[in-house]
């Protein structure tokens, strides 16, 4: 078994990409302890992304998580005025 020198996944010797991240696999034997990690997170970026799109859709995921926090609010708010109202 060898390592990609990507990603530090364990690969087979007749591999020609990685099966972690897909890198090609045009290596002489690498072994465990010669891969030195750059990253600490094992989940690869799609290729293609730059960072003015993950920027983009960042901005639009917390909007859209804005918008559901205030729909909760108002249904917790009708549903208050709805109990209070059969109360009294």
């Amino acid at each position: 078994m060898s390592v990609c020198p990507k990603c530090g996944a364990t690969v087979p010797e007749d591999a020609t990409t990685c099966g972690n991240c897909g890198s090609p696999l045009d290596f002489e034997q690498t072994s465990p302890s010669s891969f030195q990690s750059t990253s600490t997170n094992s989940t690869t970026m799609p290729t293609g992304t730059d960072d003015s799109d993950l920027s983009t859709r960042l901005e639009k995921a917390l909007r859209r998580s804005e918008l559901l926090s205030y729909v909760a609010i108002g249904l917790a708010v009708v549903i208050l005025v709805v109990i209070i109202g059969f109360l009294f």
